[in-house]
């Protein structure tokens, strides 16, 4: 939804849930949603975007992330604060918001594939994920960007056919261009990959899903370039 609104949106736009099932001890439904109005009502969220609201926290939606489905704090967006709480029937603003995406380019494509690697990944598994359909890949690494290097070959394979390849990591990691990393880090990039910007695997999915409305591999780099 983030994405899609682009970098226009007046704002804001709240998301919110529940954990716990109306019949359940302690459930949060409702002072979810009561804070949820709460925050789309107040005028100091205008331009913040979409966040997501639990246990009174507003959450950006690039920093959000599940982190329990049992006990404790529902959503975290660890290593950044929250945007802002909502006590006392107010909203009280924390941090400033990410900045806003780039503008959708067009239609999402919806055959993005997401593949964590390991080591000893067979390069075929890649291939096979486009001869099945696939417009674009999503690889979950480690550390700040990395990937097994028997991967490289095909992703300057799949590169040069127009077929983008975004390096995300199952770590938090920075915002950075996957070629800024020091080597031997990042060393997808060398062949034509393109960094995550610090986002999730899932959330990367996402976000390869908008940048290829622009087209292929290099209309994707150029949008996450901007994200």
């Amino acid at each position: 939804t983030d994405l899609l609104l682009g970098p226009d949106l007046p704002g804001p736009v709240i998301l919110t849930g529940a954990r716990r099932r109306p019949y359940e001890p302690g459930a949060d439904g409702p002072r979810n949603l009561a804070a949820a109005l709460t925050a789309a009502a107040d005028p100091t969220l205008r331009h913040a975007g979409v966040l997501v609201c639990a246990d009174d926290d507003l959450h950006a939606a690039r920093w959000v992330t599940a982190v329990d489905a049992t006990g404790g704090p529902a959503l975290r967006s660890d290593p950044y604060p929250v945007v802002a709480r909502v006590a006392d029937g107010r909203v009280e603003p924390v941090a400033a918001p990410p900045a806003r995406p780039p503008h959708p380019p067009g239609q999402p494509a919806t055959d993005v594939a997401l593949i964590r690697t390991y080591p000893g990944i067979p390069a075929g598994v890649l291939t096979a994920a486009v001869d099945a359909g696939a417009a674009g890949l999503v690889l979950e690494g480690t550390g700040p960007g990395n990937v097994p290097v028997d991967l490289l070959t095909t992703i300057g394979d799949l590169t040069e056919w127009g077929i983008p390849v975004v390096v995300a990591s199952r770590c938090r990691t920075r915002p950075v261009a996957l070629a800024d990393l020091p080597p031997p880090d990042g060393l997808a990039a060398s062949v034509g990959a393109v960094g995550a910007r610090g986002l999730p695997a899932g959330k990367a999915r996402v976000a390869l899903m908008v940048a290829l409305g622009a087209g292929g591999a290099a209309a994707a780099r150029d949008w996450f370039a901007r994200l």
